[in-house]
């Protein structure tokens, strides 16, 4: 063989393992394998803009707890993406997001880079509730007797949620078909969670304005406790047809005991 020859195997060898090898290297250095309902949380502040609109800043603290939704793909580099919905975070972070003009609420694509994000396992401060169909934890449960027909749902209700990154958030006033969450009447970060059986134990630092919760202790993080008790108690409200002699619909809401008040949260409509 002469050493010509040798020379461009040898170089087609080298080119062969750079392929082989390079790419994995690549692929590793990203998030994939989302499940469904995956939770993220950042390793680094994310510094980031609004979707479209790069006027609108965003700053995300390292830390940050997150439901992802499915990973993009850049079209030319083929680079692994995600977007954050802010609107399911806390008021800090949201605030510039909800001031400004525009009708978005998602960042602008970041990279999936593990060095910036990490999965984690969804949030048990969440599982105060959870949707009876699709099993989605968190949400908003609102304050009164039951759900109001369809055609009255323009009123004006009280609410409130724990956010993706663990903030207690009281709404008075919420408009129901709002887009961008609005400004909450009062929050605070959620210290500690507690489960038993039906009811959900949830402790703050300072009390949130508007709920009713227990003073339990005097000094540290856990001062204040709100206890949310979900029942097994369905509603039924009717929604009145066009033509009088029938019903469109009826709207079943489940009953919740919130600081020992009465809340509740739609659960399905069901047709004749």
């Amino acid at each position: 063989m002469t050493s010509k020859l040798k020379l461009c195997l040898s170089f087609v060898v080298a080119a062969v393992s750079l392929i082989g090898f390079a790419s994995p290297t690549h692929a590793s250095s990203y998030l994939s394998n989302f499940s469904k309902n995956q939770y993220l949380s950042t390793k680094q502040t994310i510094y980031t803009t609004l979707s479209g609109h790069k006027s609108v800043k965003i700053t995300i603290p390292k830390g940050t707890v997150f439901k992802s939704g499915s990973l993009g793909k850049t079209s030319k580099s083929h680079t692994p993406y995600i977007s954050i919905d802010v609107n399911e975070l806390s008021w800090p972070v949201r605030k510039a997001v909800i001031k400004s003009k525009y009708n978005v609420t998602t960042t602008s694509a970041i990279s999936a880079s593990k060095a910036k994000f990490k999965k984690v396992h969804a949030p048990s401060y969440q599982t105060y509730y959870k949707q009876p169909y699709t099993g989605e934890i968190g949400g908003l449960v609102w304050q009164g007797d039951k759900a109001f027909p369809l055609k009255q749902q323009f009123k004006i209700e009280n609410c409130f949620r724990v956010t993706d990154d663990g903030y207690l958030e009281y709404f008075a006033g919420y408009d129901y078909w709002v887009h961008k969450m609005p400004q909450p009447r009062s929050y605070a970060k959620v210290q500690k969670f507690v489960q038993k059986g039906k009811a959900s134990y949830l402790y703050t630092k300072t009390k949130v304005s508007g709920l009713t919760m227990a003073h339990v202790h005097k000094k540290g993080n856990n001062r204040y406790r709100l206890k949310v008790r979900k029942t097994t108690q369905h509603l039924a409200t009717i929604n009145p047809g066009q033509n009088k002699n029938y019903d469109d619909s009826v709207r079943i809401s489940i009953r919740y005991y919130v600081g020992g008040k009465k809340f509740y949260v739609p659960s399905q409509t069901i047709y004749p």
